[in-house]
């Protein structure tokens, strides 16, 4: 639905009203910018780690890749990651995605959702909420789905529960981290110190992150966490995002 205002100087611009199902009741918050959210994900977090250009630097064969993600929500970033690999070079992937979600929705709330880019990636939609409709999100700790892709497979581990307990339950560091979630001022305590600093013990040796958050202590938590931060540039109307390299050796 469309809404029509009028600018101070008369202007008339059209604003999108946001459907009730974007809006995460926990947090008063929607879970994404509801026009470019796919895109977003893909320059923000995709291009933002590197993804491709590693990728590439593996050389041939089998290559493995192990990514973190704070706040699964309904599943957007994986949806748009997986059309983001989908249209690459690459078919010997594998993959594992360890993300978290302390208030999961239902399935069909998730297609709810996503139904705004059925258009774009309608068959993945399809495919992650038919696979994660047989999860029992009732029951805290790990559940796990894995899809077979043209770019080759991918191991969705999916902790419900707290995300510094998701971090301390990984058995292997990540290459890569999605910080998501929602921001500082309405989630806080999926930005803490203490998280931080357990994500960057998780990170590989020149493993990435990313965020779509610029705030002063995200930023401070992420250097003292072991992560080279550079700020660049945003996408819509977000001016600017963080990127991070872990110095740390390990």
């Amino acid at each position: 639905m469309i809404q029509w205002l009028m600018h101070k100087d008369n202007k008339k611009f059209a604003i999108m009203q946001i459907p009730p199902c974007l809006v995460n009741e926990h947090y008063d918050d929607r879970y994404f910018d509801v026009v470019n959210a796919i895109e977003e994900a893909k320059q923000i977090f995709f291009q933002g780690t590197g993804l491709l250009e590693i990728f590439a630097a593996m050389g041939p064969g089998k290559k493995e890749f192990r990514i973190g993600e704070t706040g699964f929500g309904a599943g957007r970033v994986l949806v748009s990651l997986m059309d983001f690999l989908g249209q690459s070079r690459f078919s010997d992937l594998s993959i594992t995605y360890n993300s978290v979600e302390l208030h999961p929705i239902s399935a069909g709330r998730m297609a709810s959702v996503l139904e705004g880019f059925r258009p774009q990636v309608g068959s993945l939609i399809d495919l992650l909420v038919s696979a994660y409709s047989k999860l029992d999100i009732t029951r805290p700790g790990w559940h796990q789905l894995q899809f077979v892709l043209p770019f080759g497979s991918l191991i969705l581990n999916l902790w419900i529960g707290e995300a510094l307990e998701m971090v301390h339950a990984l058995a292997l560091p990540c290459d890569a981290w999605f910080l998501d979630g929602h921001g500082p001022k309405k989630n806080p305590s999926i930005w803490r110190p203490e998280l931080l600093l357990a994500i960057g013990e998780k990170t590989g040796t020149r493993g990435t992150c990313a965020t779509y958050t610029v705030a002063g202590a995200v930023r401070r938590g992420l250097i003292a966490a072991g992560f080279d931060i550079e700020q660049h540039p945003g996408y819509g109307g977000k001016k600017a995002v963080l990127r991070g390299i872990q110095r740390q050796c390990r």
